[in-house]
């Protein structure tokens, strides 16, 4: 009876550790990128879905330019850099356009599904270059002396 128990209580833990790490394999891939094979073959025997990891900081912009290109027109290239030996989401970027004063003068989100080369991550290590040609209506007559790029997740 004692050793049905014993098997008993080890089934449970056993399963209780499969769902702790399908559940917390996002953090823990992180902390020990060693086991990312092992969760992603865990998660599709138990068929679940392993999102990207989505911290703000895994991604930074190496470098970004952008330049009048005519009335209301720019062309804005941006060189995004994964710092994580995982492979991440590809996050949003957020583009102000700002005055003499760093009064915002048109604010434009560009999603990773409208981005010249679509892709909903980023390899690890690898940096991403992206350029694009934008047209800002209503900025006409006011002048633009600078821009903030940010990264971000929605």
């Amino acid at each position: 009876m004692r050793l049905l128990l014993l098997v008993a209580v080890a089934a449970l833990a056993l399963l209780l550790g499969l769902q702790a790490a399908t559940q917390w394999r996002a953090p823990l891939t992180r902390a020990v990128p060693a086991t990312q094979p092992v969760l992603e073959a865990l998660c599709q025997t138990l068929d679940c879905q392993q999102a990207l990891p989505t911290n703000p900081n895994d991604v930074v912009i190496d470098s970004s330019v952008l330049l009048r290109l005519g009335p209301g027109m720019y062309g804005f290239h941006v060189v995004l850099r994964n710092q994580t030996a995982l492979e991440v989401a590809s996050p949003a970027i957020e583009l102000t356009l700002t005055d003499i004063h760093d009064q915002v003068l048109v604010r434009r989100v560009l999603l990773p599904h409208e981005w010249p080369r679509p892709t909903a991550s980023l390899p690890a290590g690898a940096e991403w270059s992206l350029q694009f040609e934008l047209a800002f209506d209503g900025i006409e007559g006011r002048v633009m002396t600078g821009y903030r790029a940010i990264l971000f997740y929605p």
